[in-house]
């Protein structure tokens, strides 16, 4: 035995070398993916004491670290079409924005924990119906609105592209003449790769 490890010891080396190379690669790999994790932004959408059309939309940040909610998009869909509008410049604001100037303006700075609630669902709603000429012609808008799709657009780190988070809900009926608002997905879509912060740049060109 000994005689033929003398004759294969380049062929042992170069095969503790190699498994010691693909340890090394491995164990790299797992620390970038962890940095990547640790670095990516998280950002949650999700509704609030209670379900029906009076609870309440929150918007959180589970990032590492602190990020800047520029814009909150929401799309309202309807039987015959869907209306977008920007809720962050929705409408005039008085000067005193209360205890939360970040919820009444939709926007601002969130550390790891932070959220926004801007609003109650129905609220929401209405004033993107009185926004719109078409919809604010309407007598009741439980009557034609089916959802509420909502984007929210944020910078984080030194990255000059935006990355941003999705989620719909739908607007179910829950006993006579009553609406529930359901999620249409367990978790928050997260939108962090180039492709999707260019379309987010692009969004918000359209709402400027």
């Amino acid at each position: 035995m000994w005689n033929w490890l003398s004759q294969n010891i380049d062929l042992i080396s170069l095969a503790v070398s190699t498994a010691m190379l693909v340890v090394w690669i491995v164990y790299l790999q797992l620390l970038l993916n962890g940095y990547r994790r640790q670095r990516s932004s998280s950002i949650l959408i999700s509704r609030g004491a209670g379900h029906g059309i009076r609870s309440r939309c929150l918007i959180t940040s589970m990032s590492a670290e602190p990020l800047y909610i520029t814009s909150i998009i929401a799309t309202l869909e309807t039987d015959a079409k869907s209306y977008e509008y920007a809720l962050t410049d929705l409408r005039d604001l008085p000067e005193d924005l209360g205890s939360d100037p970040r919820s009444s303006m939709r926007q601002g700075s969130l550390s790891t924990g932070d959220y926004l609630d801007i609003g109650h669902f129905d609220d929401l709603v209405s004033q993107l119906v009185e926004t719109d000429p078409e919809l604010s012609n309407l007598s009741s808008w439980t009557d034609s609105v089916t959802g509420l799709n909502l984007i929210v657009v944020a910078l984080y780190g030194p990255d000059l592209l935006p990355v941003g988070a999705s989620r719909r809900f739908s607007f179910v009926e829950n006993g006579e003449k009553s609406l529930r608002i359901r999620p249409n997905s367990l978790t928050t879509r997260q939108l962090r790769s180039r492709r999707q912060g260019r379309r987010l740049m692009r969004k918000l060109a359209e709402h400027l």
